[in-house]
């Protein structure tokens, strides 16, 4: 009360004062001053620090224009604009826990607004909880095209294409124009393998896009999909008619050639690709390769040094060159080349066993020796660098050292199955019937009727002349999977020859020359079966046959050359 006397006595003091000085009749009016609204005065400073933010923002100061934002939201947390930059602010910087208590607190979803919705569900999309993000969409009522939309491609990636369909179909319905999403929904019916609901969409959509060669081409893929290549090729012209260049049906019409086998026709779609998409240099790798199969090596060689001189250090392009090379016949150059693969990537595998076996066509076991430990060395976990490290050493028939690094292949893998074939072929050699018979049954168990293996262990038991019911068997599976294999037919005719069936073993093994006719092992059994039908002057000429392709049991065919000579010299006597 004492304040109140004070302050009006302070008014009445200056009001007289103000009457001494005053010259009019009248005394002029004070207006009472105005208290400020304090949301007022709280608004205008939201407006300032959010003025700072977006200048802060602009200038690239994230941290600063996020506590600007933050600042004004926390003077006018009414404000929808400013709260939607907090939680982008928070966003962008996976601050998700702040943004999901800013838009949601401990509310549940129903309680919130539709813009909060639409804020929690794109939090969520931004921390990888995509089922969350739908679940809050489906919420919504009246869903706008845009949320339609959203909701299509997020459940598209969870991989629930139904409801992926769903929406979209909801969406293409109120925007008909929309092919393009036309097309997107009838790519996912093209992955649910409902060929014809996207035939069906595919072929509305033609009837309004018939200058729209895409639409065509997948038209044409629903057609090769469902087995009608014929018609699927057609519409791929047809989309080609519209588009000379369109690189999807230029693309597709290349993978039908190629499953057809058709090299040449699928490198035509793949120059064109080349010479004339914007894209062009991402086709040259494929050519390249293509010209590589349909021997065309040359084109492969120059096309592939381009890539080079562009990529230096692509140790794909290296070795393809390598593998063109050893088509040409350039074999030191192909080892250059495998050289630089695997110098550029050690790990891969398929340089090291193309720089190996190039050393052991030439011979040069020392390289290939040094190579298939360099192998190992820098793949010791793999099975494959020990399994050829075994196959070097049988080849120079070291069957102990063969033995030993294949064990230590079947102890990293024991589900390799090459790598047992390798041991039991060592085990052969070393005359070990038994543990070669134990680890091509372990082949068989893993790659039933494996056509190798049973050829092997049909010989086996052949060249002994035991279980040869079984190894008929065998070897008739064998054949029944590669009939003009020659070295198949060798076995089995050696089968009727340990029979006791010469004639059919001599009409088997006349089959098997015709099919390979540079085995020393072939003739040296022709003579064989030659010597029991008493055909002596053709047994020698088999025999010396084989010798010429140097048998490795030179010795012993000459001295049945010999035996045979001194019983036609006793007969003329």
């Amino acid at each position: 009360m004492k304040r109140k006397k004070n302050r009006y006595f302070l008014i009445v003091i200056s009001a007289s004062m103000f009457a001494g000085c005053t010259t009019g009749s009248r005394f002029p009016v004070i207006l009472p001053v105005k208290q400020a609204d304090e949301s007022q005065v709280s608004r205008s400073k939201a407006e300032d620090y959010f003025i700072m933010a977006r200048d802060f923002e602009r200038r690239g100061m994230l941290e600063l224009a996020e506590r600007n934002y933050e600042m004004a939201f926390e003077l006018d947390p009414g404000s929808e604009i400013l709260k939607e930059e907090v939680v982008e602010k928070y966003i962008e910087s996976s601050k998700f826990t702040q943004a999901l208590l800013l838009v949601k607190g401990d509310k549940a979803v129903d309680e919130l607004s539709r813009t909060d919705k639409k804020l929690l569900s794109t939090i969520y999309l931004k921390m990888g909880e995509f089922s969350k993000a739908a679940d809050v969409l489906e919420t919504l009522k009246d869903k706008t095209n845009e949320e339609l939309y959203s909701l299509g491609l997020i459940y598209e990636s969870l991989g629930n294409f139904s409801k992926a369909i769903k929406n979209y179909l909801i969406y293409l319905k109120n925007n008909p124009e929309a092919s393009q999403l036309g097309v997107r929904i009838g790519k996912v019916f093209i992955t649910e393998r409902r060929y014809d609901e996207a035939e069906s969409l595919f072929v509305n959509l033609r009837k309004n896009s018939e200058d729209d060669p895409e639409i065509t081409v997948l038209l044409g893929t629903i057609k090769i999909l469902k087995g009608d290549t014929a018609s699927g090729m057609q519409l791929y012209e047809s989309a080609l008619k519209i588009d000379s260049l369109n690189e999807n049906a230029l693309r597709s019409i290349a993978q039908v050639n190629l499953s057809r086998n058709q090299l040449k026709d699928a490198i035509k779609s793949y120059e064109k690709l080349k010479n004339n998409s914007e894209s062009g240099n991402i086709y040259e790798r494929t050519l390249a390769v293509l010209y590589y199969y349909d021997h065309q090596n040359e084109k492969s060689e120059d096309l592939l040094n381009e890539m080079l001189k562009i990529s230096p250090d692509d140790f794909e392009l290296h070795y393809y060159l390598g593998l063109v090379f050893n088509a040409l016949g350039k074999v030191e150059l192909a080892s250059i080349e495998f050289e630089k693969t695997v110098a550029l990537r050690n790990d891969f595998e398929e340089g090291w066993k193309e720089l190996c076996y190039n050393y052991l066509r030439e011979k040069n076991y020392d390289n290939a020796n040094e190579t298939a430990d360099r192998y190992t060395g820098a793949m010791p976990v793999s099975s494959s660098s020990w399994r050829l490290k075994g196959y070097v050493c049988s080849i120079q028939k070291d069957y102990d050292c063969a033995i030993k690094v294949l064990k230590k292949a079947a102890q990293i893998d024991s589900t390799d199955f090459n790598t047992w074939f390798e041991l039991g072929s060592a085990y052969e050699r070393k005359k070990d019937l038994t543990k070669a018979s134990a680890a091509f049954r372990t082949v068989l168990k893993l790659h039933p009727d494996d056509p190798s293996a049973l050829n092997y262990l049909g010989y086996m038991w052949a060249e002994k002349g035991i279980k040869l019911d079984s190894a008929k068997i065998m070897l008739e599976k064998a054949l029944s999977k590669e009939p003009d294999n020659g070295a198949f037919l060798d076995s089995y005719a050696w089968i009727f020859y340990q029979s006791g069936e010469i004639d059919s073993a001599y009409s088997v093994m006349m089959n098997a020359v015709k099919k390979i006719d540079d085995d020393p092992v072939v003739f040296s059994h022709l003579g064989d079966i030659l010597y029991k039908k008493k055909a002596y002057k053709e047994a020698i000429d088999a025999y010396n046959k084989s010798l010429e392709l140097n048998s490795d049991e030179s010795d012993q065919i000459r001295k049945k050359i010999i035996s045979i000579e001194a019983m036609l010299q006793r007969n003329r006597l």
